[in-house]
């Protein structure tokens, strides 16, 4: 399950963005994913969900999906306190 990896990804990218700017909590995670990507949302979504239960910085995160043309998975916004 590649979607998993690429939720691990996410995840150290959020865990250093919170560091790079003294945050506590990562409230709010928005990503592009394109429809020729070859993830499965559910998939990645059930992933993120699970690492971010792990880790006290995202256990509260909500993760938001847009669906956009392409292959890429984009990292568009993240919300910190």
């Amino acid at each position: 399950m590649h979607e998993f990896s690429l939720a691990q990804g996410l995840m150290q990218q959020l865990v250093d963005l919170a560091g790079q700017h003294r945050a506590q909590k990562i409230c709010t995670v928005r990503v592009a994913i394109g429809t020729r990507s070859g993830i499965v949302m559910d998939s990645f979504s059930f992933g993120f969900e699970v690492l971010a239960g792990e880790n006290g910085l995202t256990r509260e995160s909500v993760l938001e999906i847009t669906e956009t043309e392409g292959n890429d998975l984009i990292l568009s916004q993240v919300e910190m306190e």
